[in-house]
């Protein structure tokens, strides 16, 4: 099992940029939240990373499968994309995306945010993203 998931890590950089993995860069993914658009954000960073940035709305889940399971079945019936952030985008969104498609989620729902919250935090400053003491959920 070690070994699946130290290949999975080496190879996630080229499934990603190979379009293997669906993705979403941190510029298009505030376009559609500030557009409107109907999706959900699956957020696993710790719970300090998620306290100094997160997107608005986003749902915590850290790195609680139990939490993550709740999460699943509650975005299983509802519509729309929905968006794992992570801290770097890496073998933890992949193992994420791969719970909810377990949890019954459509995988073709599903995409991983490019970088995680560090290549979003690179960005400029923008309206999407905030720190959760600012107004952002936690549900």
């Amino acid at each position: 099992m070690k070994q699946l998931a130290v290949l999975v890590m080496l190879l996630l950089p080229s499934l990603i940029s190979a379009g293997q993995v669906p993705s979403v860069c941190h510029n298009e993914l505030s376009s559609w939240i500030k557009a409107g658009q109907t999706l959900a954000i699956v957020d696993i960073q710790g719970a300090e990373e998620f306290k100094e940035h997160n997107y608005a709305g986003a749902l915590s889940a850290g790195s609680d499968p139990l939490r993550l399971k709740k999460i699943a079945a509650r975005l299983r019936h509802t519509k729309g994309k929905v968006v794992v952030v992570s801290a770097t985008g890496g073998a933890d969104a992949l193992q994420t995306m791969e719970q909810l498609v377990r949890g019954g989620l459509t995988r073709s729902r599903i995409l991983l945010l490019e970088g995680g919250m560090e290549a979003a935090a690179a960005n400029a400053v923008c309206d999407c993203c905030k720190p959760a003491s600012i107004g952002n959920t936690s549900k």
